[in-house]
Order: C-alpha cells, then structure tokens, then sequence
C-alpha cells in the first residue's frame, strides 16, 4: 500500500541538482507485506553482510524471518506488544520498482522511558550500499507528512553524537537542536521538528554600543561555534561537572537566572527540568542560536542584556544564579566586583551562585607552550604575562581573562558569602581533549567518574582549564 510520494523541486539549475531532483521524485513509502518477502531477506542479509546494525526497522534483526517481521509491523500498528507504543513501519522504495532503500519507523506516541529520552518518534536507516546519496532526508520528510496526518504537531528525532548524515538529515528537514540525552555513557543530540508551520518568534532589539561588544561579537559569531562547544565529548565533561552540582543545589520549582546564558545550553536542560528560568546574554548571534533550539512550551524568557546591569530584575529574585561566562571577558577588578554584585543582588538570601572563571596556568602551559594556540614570549613582551610569576593580564582584544585561584579568593573578599564548593569543571580533560573524544563509551563513562572523584581536590584543581566558584548568599 503506497502512503506517499516526494515531490520536491529543485531550482537550481546545476545538473547535478537536476540529476538528484529526478532521482528523487518518484521515491514512496510502503508498508511492509507478503509481497516483499524477498527483498526484505535481501535487505536483512545486506546489514549482516556488512556487519553493521540496521535503525528504524522494529526489530527486523530480532525476527526470525521475513514474514515474522511482516506480521510483527501489522500487529504493532493496532496492538503494540505490552510495553510498546502503537506505530507505523514504511519501507522507501522506488515507484514501480522492488528495492527497498531503507527503512523508517513512526511511533505515534512517546511512553515517556527511553523513547521520550532517546528514540524518539521516528527512527530511520538506509541499506549500506545505498547511503550518502540523500535517502536518509527524502524518507524523513516523506515520513513527517505521515506524523501529519496523525495529528502531531511536532517529533522527536534523535541521533547518535558521531552521526553527522543523520544530524544533516534532520536539520535540512527542520530540526531544531533541544539537548544531548545521557543516560549512563549514553549520549544522544535531541531535535524536534515542528510540522505546524509556526514561525520563529522574533529576536528582541540589540545594543550594539555594549562594552567589549566588537571583540566578543565578533569572536562568538565568527570565530567560535559556542553552541557546539559542550556537546563535543571533552566539552561534556565540563557540562555534566556544572549539571552535577547545580542539580545538587536545586529545589523543587526553583526559579532560576543564568547570566551570560551563550546559545542557551544551560538555560535549556534546567527548563526541561521544571524550572522557570531567565536567561540574559549579550551577543545576538548567541541569541539567534538560542532560540533556534528553544523547544515550544518551555518557561525561558531570554533577555539581551550587560552581566554589569541587571536592573530589569527585581532584588531576591531567584534562587540559583549562573554567572558561567562574564567573569572569561570582564578585565578589571571593578568590573569583576559589578558583576558579582548584580548577581548577588537578584539573589534570594540563602541563594546559590555558581560563577565560572579560565583558570592561568592551564592556558599557559597546554594552549601556549603545549599546543601554540598563542606565542607565549609575545604575550611576555607585551607585559600580558610577569615573567617572574606568570600571572596574567588580558585587554579586551584578548577576549578571554585569566585568573589563579588567590585571585578569586581576593575577587570575594568584599561579599558576604559562604563558599559551598570550589571545583575543576574540565581538570585534565582539555590536555587530553583527543583521548577523551576517542573514548568507547564504558571508558568515557569510566573517566566521568574517575573526574568527579577528583574534581574537588585542592592538589589538582589549577590544572584546570575552568572553575567553578559554588557560594550561597548569606542570610544577613
């Protein structure tokens, strides 16, 4: 039974395109029957041929044949198994033809376990001989008009981090990026996919005449892909470090403000959460991101403002506070102490704030003598660096300020706080960035573990690439 056929237009008038358009034209999807028995087997047998594991087929590796597996999709689109959620096997095909291209599956509903963490509503793969030629989209777009006539006005798609096809797939289709799901050592990127045709809501005005707004502007929207910063392997260790402890803190319907909110990576996982949160940032490129992967219905209100004025929020106004950017590109004392204040201020007493700095002797030693990020005897020359101490100074041209933990010792003197926790967010893990991406997932999740356990300890932490300051605002 044919359910739907892609009919896209391409403009350009390139051959290749041209080619493409008409390879794709007559492209459907079907669902599984007795008539595709054999091309079914063929399509099992290619997967074990190549040993490599099929997606979005129901299981077909798990049956015991061909027409086990037909059965199956008919009973599971009526009569799930216990457990399981009622959906819709397709094959794609070519109209008129028997080869099935690939498979994908609709699951009508999300049961709100592992689907609603990590499946998804769709799951989807293409034949190894068939792949890199733009199948994967073509089904996926055939298939969203199928969660169409279902009535949803949105799906989850998930992908695995190292899957670049599948994550060009859902973008070109128009997913828009919500988080990584970790379950364990399990690490999956997040997209929905809106199919009621809503526009994006508009970006609020910006202020470009921001101090250091030049520099930073133009670091964070055309030298660095901030929103992919935390979502690398090396990268998620600072995040789920951060998550960990502010998770610790957190009470039930906490509202929450993050300061120098970057792409909203922070922002998102909290409202995801539960929480209310408010979210400032000054770069509006970080912001267009932002709200690029906003998913519908969560409590964020986004704010373009200056970490040293926070005067649209009112005294005591949240309980947790992230500072986990300003105090990298603020370069004086006064500045550092206005931005601790503000936050401080919008804190409810017995509040907690987490404020994150780039640590010196890290940056010295790995991004300059180690990697030759920068020219450490220029920076020496240009009395960035004592060369008696080594401690470092930065201008705004540098874009990022170093600090020793006796610096922010000093920084806090004048505030009436509590110091809960001071904690390496990355520790050795930017040293070693290369290994820890290539990590297998029980050696990752082995090294998560082994870096919480240390994380705290006072005999490592300045190794540390980035720290996080824990203080709970004092009652009086």
């Amino acid at each position: 039974m044919k359910v739907g056929v892609a009919n896209f237009h391409c403009h350009r008038c390139a051959e290749a395109s041209e080619w493409r358009e008409s390879h794709m034209s007559n492209l459907i999807l079907v669902r599984p029957s007795e008539e595709h028995i054999t091309e079914i087997q063929a399509y099992r047998d290619e997967f074990r041929a190549y040993d490599t594991h099929s997606h979005g087929d129901s299981g077909l590796y798990k049956c015991e044949d061909a027409p086990a597996w037909v059965d199956l999709c008919h009973r599971s689109e009526k009569l799930p198994q216990p457990g399981r959620v009622t959906g819709s096997q397709f094959m794609l095909m070519r109209e008129g033809e028997t080869r099935i291209y690939g498979m994908i599956s609709l699951r009508h509903s999300l049961n709100g376990g592992y689907l609603a963490e990590h499946g998804g509503h769709i799951g989807y793969g293409v034949r190894p001989l068939e792949r890199r030629k733009g199948y994967a989209k073509t089904m996926l777009k055939l298939c969203l008009e199928e969660a169409r006539a279902l009535g949803l006005d949105k799906v989850l798609v998930c992908c695995d981090l190292d899957n670049a096809g599948s994550r060009g797939a859902i973008k070109a289709c128009g997913g828009k990026f919500e988080r990584l799901a970790i379950t364990g050592a399990e690490v999956d990127e997040r997209y929905w996919i809106s199919l009621d045709g809503n526009p994006e809501p508009s970006l609020p005005p910006v202020n470009k005449s921001e101090p250091g707004f030049d520099h930073l502007g133009n670091f964070y929207t055309v030298r660095n892909n901030e929103d992919a910063r935390l979502t690398s392997r090396h990268g998620l260790v600072e995040f789920l470090t951060t998550m960990r402890y502010v998770e610790r803190y957190l009470t039930p319907a906490a509202r929450v403000i993050e300061i120098g909110a970057g792409t909203g990576r922070y922002s998102r996982t909290l409202a995801d959460m539960g929480h209310k949160v408010e979210a400032v940032e000054l770069i509006p490129s970080n912001i267009d991101v932002f709200r690029a992967n906003l998913k519908p219905n969560r409590d964020i209100n986004i704010t373009q403002a200056n970490a040293l004025d926070l005067s649209m929020f009112a005294d005591k106004s949240f309980d947790i506070t992230l500072l986990l950017g300003p105090l990298y590109h603020l370069y004086t004392g006064a500045d550092k102490h206005r931005a601790i204040a503000e936050a401080l201020r919008v804190t409810k007493p017995g509040g907690v704030v987490f404020a994150a700095y780039c640590l010196t002797d890290a940056a010295i030693a790995d991004s300059g003598f180690g990697r030759n990020r920068y020219d450490v005897k220029e920076y020496v020359r240009r009395g960035l660096i004592n060369p008696a101490t080594f401690e470092a100074t930065s201008q705004p041209e540098d874009i990022f300020e170093l600090v020793r933990k006796e610096d922010i010792n000093k920084i806090m003197e004048p505030f009436n706080v509590e110091r809960l926790n001071y904690v390496a967010t990355d520790l050795f893990t930017l040293w070693m960035r290369d290994a820890v991406d290539a990590m297998d997932d029980e050696s990752f999740a082995l090294y998560l573990r082994y870096h919480f356990a240390v994380c705290e300890r006072a005999d490592m932490v300045g190794a540390s690439h980035h720290s996080l300051d824990i203080f709970r605002k004092n009652l009086r």
